[in-house]
């Protein structure tokens, strides 16, 4: 009993033991020893902390080359490895080509491979991170849609590693809650400074265009937003102070104006404001498209509330005339619009 006990412990740690994998001394083109020696024991030291392989390093002693497929594969199993990993970095310039590739012992096709660009010495370090971390599985090493990856692939554009500021306008409307449910048209101008992990804007708003329209609302807002991510499409949330002008058009007489009173009167077509200003809030968010762009366009939703109120008269005719209510309202209501920027 003891001894098929045994047995099936020993088969149970075969099976979820951590494959050996050769690593071929790492080829280098234009580029000093040192840097094939540090690059082997990075690959080292993440593969392993990863945990599904354990990487065997290839020294000199092995008699073997990056160049030398089959004599790599012959050393790896040698060294009892049933899969071998060849590096090769290529200087071009100021920029490193660094070459990945996994076999399986025998086969000469890889089963996986990813090549990338490091701008200096800097990025190596993150790039073997990235390879330690995804190679041998379905994924590459470096998400292409994340636009503030510290390194790129060969064919991409360059990907930006700082900060970003935007100018733009859009277009959207303001829909009124209290005290009307309709909704504005409007603009808003404004400028956005992209800190990766923040996003910092400036805006103008302008709502309530045209002359048939019975609230105006001007404001110079500033806000913050919490990006989820470093995506070219990247959904944020968020929100701001403004100070704010609310204007509400009323065809009510100044005359008949008395808060909380009724009165009676006939119908006059003149129409008269009342304006106020003070602090309004907002709180919402959006989604950025194109981020890794000179031009993005943005969609976005906030609710706002003025801190301060609004006279707001109505009235319902009657055979007399009208009888006029009036009463204080913080305007309130959801801002949406749509807009493009151009990143300098």
């Amino acid at each position: 009993m003891k001894k098929i006990l045994l047995s099936v412990l020993i088969l149970a740690v075969a099976l979820f033991a951590a494959e050996k994998v050769y690593l071929a001394p790492v080829g280098l083109t234009g580029m000093h020893d040192d840097y094939a020696v540090a690059s082997s024991k990075l690959m080292k030291a993440y593969i392993e902390d990863d945990g599904r392989f354990i990487l065997v390093v290839g020294t000199a002693e092995d008699g073997v080359k990056a160049d030398d497929q089959a004599a790599v594969s012959k050393k790896a199993a040698e060294k009892g490895c049933s899969k071998y990993i060849i590096a090769e970095f290529t200087r071009l310039g100021e920029n490193v080509i660094m070459s990945f590739k996994l076999y399986n012992v025998g086969s000469e096709a890889p089963i996986w491979d990813d090549r990338l660009k490091a701008r200096n010495p800097d990025d190596f370090d993150p790039i073997i991170q990235r390879v330690a971390r995804n190679i041998g599985t379905k994924h590459k090493a470096v998400d292409d849609s994340d636009i503030y990856s510290v390194t790129e692939q060969e064919t991409k554009t360059p990907k930006r590693k700082g900060v970003n500021a935007y100018i733009g306008m859009a277009v959207g409307g303001l829909m009124a809650v209290q005290p009307d449910v309709e909704v504005f048209a409007g603009l808003d101008f404004f400028l956005l400074y992209d800190a990766q992990v923040i996003l910092f804007g400036i805006d103008w708003d302008i709502y309530g265009l045209g002359d048939d329209t019975a609230l105006d609302y001007m404001d110079l807002a500033i806000s913050a937003y919490y990006p989820f991510g470093t995506k070219a499409i990247t959904p944020f949330v968020g929100g701001g102070l403004a100070f704010s002008q609310t204007s509400y058009q009323s065809d009510i007489p100044r005359e008949y104006r008395s808060t909380n009173y009724n009165y009676s009167f006939y119908d006059n077509d003149e129409e008269f404001d009342d304006e106020s200003s003070g602090l309004t809030g907002f709180i919402g968010g959006g989604v950025m498209f194109n981020r890794s762009s000179r031009v993005m366009f943005v969609a976005q939703a906030k609710y706002m509330i003025n801190f301060y109120k609004n006279d707001v008269y109505n009235y319902k005719k009657n055979d007399n005339g009208a009888v006029i209510t009036v009463k204080d309202h913080a305007i309130q209501g959801l801002i949406f619009n749509v807009g493009i920027g151009y990143g300098f």
